[in-house]
């Protein structure tokens, strides 16, 4: 009875010890599955990241690209809020009006402006002229109003994220024009047809002479308002009047 016992103890014993070791390690599946497991996981956390840092850059593009056309409307707004009346002769000696508008192919718009230089206690005049150059919109800055033909310019080259600009002048009915003084359009149609040299005759001399003198009125020389329409690759489209 005893040796039955003691060998029944020892089967026991043999059988626990037996599932230990099957219980110590894992099986291959085991280890394939919790593998797959695991890179599903990272997979997740890495795409997650990696969505989280190209949302952080575009909003950082985005935010740049909104600082950089907000300066661009605001340099806008500050030079036509100096608009003055001081009609200036271009390269050629050709009269130009304290503003000239024009749109063709693109806005084209010129005007006379006063700055005000604080270190030096000092107010000038300048000449601006916004226009396109080799698909580049840019800000041309004259130190000299009425220019000869060697006279130089600063260039300030807008966002080149931007497409187009648009600017309408406003007369006094209120209605939005391309072309600035009124009349000028026809002057430079009249021009182009009848004359292959584009030679001003005497008539158009004093016309035009009569649209950009000082004598006029505010009303006849400047526009009420200003549109400025811009077109952005990424933000769409802005849109600003500026009262003149």
């Amino acid at each position: 009875m005893m040796r039955l016992i003691i060998k029944s103890q020892k089967q026991i014993y043999t059988f626990m010890t037996s599932l230990n070791k099957s219980q110590s390690g894992f099986t291959l599946i085991e280890v394939i599955v919790s593998t797959l497991i695991l890179g599903i996981i990272l997979g997740i956390i890495f795409f997650s990241i990696s969505t989280l840092n190209f949302t952080i850059l575009s909003n950082k593009d985005n935010h740049s690209d909104q600082k950089t056309i907000m300066t661009t409307l605001s340099t806008i707004e500050q030079d036509l809020s100096s608009v003055f009346i001081r009609p200036v002769r271009d390269e050629l000696g050709d009269f130009e009006p304290a503003l000239l508008l024009t749109n063709d192919n693109f806005s084209q718009l010129s005007f006379t402006r006063s700055f005000h230089n604080s270190l030096l206690d000092e107010t000038k005049l300048l000449r601006i002229w916004y226009t396109h150059n080799d698909g580049q919109f840019e800000r041309r800055i004259w130190n000299v109003l009425d220019r000869v033909q060697d006279s130089s310019y600063q260039v300030h080259s807008f966002d080149s994220k931007i497409e187009r600009i648009k600017i309408l002048a406003a007369g006094v009915n209120g209605e939005w024009n391309e072309y600035w003084p009124i009349g000028s359009m026809s002057l430079v149609k009249n021009d182009e047809i009848n004359d292959e040299n584009r030679m001003i005759n005497r008539e158009s001399i004093l016309q035009y002479q009569a649209l950009s003198t000082r004598s006029n009125s505010h009303a006849d020389v400047l526009p009420l308002a200003i549109k400025i329409i811009i077109e952005h690759s990424s933000l769409g489209t802005y849109e600003r009047i500026i009262l003149l």
